[in-house]
C-alpha cells in the first residue's frame, strides 16, 4: 500500500474500476489525490451521473497504469478495496486538503480555481463527490499501458472484479465487433466487461479524452456490443469558442447536479 501511495502522490492521470449494481463493469479516469495518505479522487459534480452507482463500502480498484504518469521501464499498479464517499457539497474539503494539488497536476483547474477571486466566480467548480479507497485487501503489478491508442484496462463484470491491461492483435485494434485479446485462465469463459482507455494533450491536459469498448469477454476476444470514443483520435488544441462553450456547458451541469445532491435524499 506505501508504493501505491508514493505512486499515486506522482501520478497525473489514475484510473477507478468498479462493478455496478447490475453487474456490468465501470471505469473512469481522474487526478489522483491524497487526503491524508488515503489515495482518492474528487469529481467535479458535472461528473455525478458517472458514479450514480458507486456507493459507501462499494468494492473498487484504484490504478496506476498510463506510463506517462509512472517512473521510467516500471510497471502499473492496482490496489482493490472498499470505496469511502463523500459528498462535499460545500467544497470546504476539497479547497482545503485536495485544491493545491489538483492545481499541480491537472492545468485546466488553473484557469477556473487559481485564486481567491477565481474561486468566488467560479464556486461551481470546487465542490466535489470524493472518492477515498480504503480497507485495501489486494495490491498488484500491472504492465504500463505504453500505447494509448491500442493498450486498455480491461475490466471484467459479471460476479467478480478483475482488472487486466490488455492490447489486441493484428492492425485493426479496437474497431472490429470481435477483438482478439491474449486469453487470461483465469477469466471465465464469458462475462460482461470494458476495455477502457484515454489519451491527453502534454504538457496541458486540455484535452483528456477516453474511449470505450464494451461487450461479452469470451476468454480470448472482446466481442463488442457499444462503443465510445475513438482510439486513434488526435487530439489538438481546442479553438477559443469551443472552449467557451465547453467552460459553460461545464457550469451548468456542476450547478444541476450540486443543487440535486444538496436536495433532501439526493446524496449517494
Amino acid at each position: 500500500m506505501n508504493e501505491l501511495v508514493r505512486l499515486w502522490r506522482r501520478a497525473v492521470t489514475a484510473e477507478v474500476c468498479w462493478r455496478e449494481p447490475d453487474g456490468s463493469p465501470a471505469a473512469l479516469t481522474a487526478t489522483p489525490l491524497l487526503a491524508g495518505e488515503s489515495p482518492c479522487v474528487a469529481l467535479p459534480y458535472a461528473r455525478a451521473a458517472e458514479v450514480a452507482g458507486l456507493s459507501q463500502g462499494s468494492r473498487v480498484t484504484f490504478a496506476v497504469t498510463d506510463s506517462r504518469s509512472l517512473p521510467e521501464g516500471a510497471p502499473g499498479m492496482l490496489a482493490t478495496g472498499r470505496l469511502a464517499r463523500r459528498e462535499d457539497t460545500s467544497g470546504e474539503l476539497f479547497t482545503v486538503e485536495l485544491l493545491r494539488q489538483e492545481l499541480a497536476k491537472y492545468p485546466p483547474s488553473r484557469t477556473l480555481a487559481d485564486s481567491p477571486l477565481l474561486c468566488r466566480e467560479n464556486w461551481w467548480w470546487l465542490p466535489r463527490i470524493v472518492l477515498s479507497l480504503e480497507r485495501v485487501d489486494r495490491v498488484r503489478e500491472l504492465p504500463a499501458r505504453t500505447n494509448p491508442a491500442r493498450q486498455a484496462l480491461v475490466v471484467r463484470g459479471g460476479d467478480g472484479l478483475a482488472v487486466q491491461v490488455a492490447e489486441p492483435f493484428g492492425p485493426a485494434g479496437w474497431s472490429g465487433e470481435r477483438v482478439r485479446l491474449a486469453p487470461w485462465p483465469e477469466w471465465p469463459v464469458q462475462a460482461p466487461a470494458l476495455a477502457f482507455g484515454y489519451d491527453y494533450t502534454i504538457p496541458d491536459l486540455e484535452r483528456w479524452e477516453p474511449w470505450s469498448r464494451r461487450g461479452v469477454l469470451a476468454h480470448d476476444a472482446l466481442v463488442v456490443t457499444h462503443r465510445e470514443g475513438e482510439p486513434e483520435q488526435v487530439l489538438t488544441p481546442l479553438p477559443l469558442l469551443r472552449r467557451i462553450q465547453r467552460q459553460r456547458t461545464l457550469a451548468r451541469a456542476c450547478r444541476r447536479a450540486i443543487a440535486a445532491a444538496e436536495r433532501p435524499g439526493g446524496g449517494a
